[in-house]
């Protein structure tokens, strides 16, 4: 797995800047992984079946902050876990529309293309 990695601290960086490498690596991901609906989909059928109890793809974007707010917690600060929680905050607001558009806690049959290749304000 190849990591990717932005200018280091030589200034003060910008909110924006975070924004940006977040959104390069939303992208970067979506390609090397597949669609987040349905991998958010498949994660709550897995962890559901693990712990003998339902849990939502909205329940499994919240643990995924939940991890990284952890990692916050035990030790040095990382750059990367500042950006992952950015992207787990968007997906867990895009997931959380998605079902309440379709009234449905299954996300999986949205369309992965739609989405993806949205550009801002569409």
């Amino acid at each position: 797995m190849k990591k990717y990695h932005f200018k280091p601290y030589d200034e003060s960086k910008a909110p924006h800047t975070f924004l940006v490498q977040a959104e390069t690596i939303l992208r970067m991901r979506g390609k090397e992984y597949g669609h987040f609906l349905d991998l958010f989909n498949n994660t709550s059928q897995r962890m559901s079946m693990a712990l003998g109890k339902e849990v939502s793809p909205y329940d499994v974007a919240r643990l995924m902050i939940e991890l990284k707010l952890s990692r916050l917690d035990q030790g040095e600060y990382k750059e990367d876990t500042i950006i992952d929680l950015i992207n787990y905050a968007a997906l867990l607001g895009s997931i959380k529309s998605h079902m309440e558009v379709t009234k449905d806690k299954s996300i999986g049959s949205i369309d992965i293309n739609e989405i993806m290749n949205k550009t801002p304000g569409e």
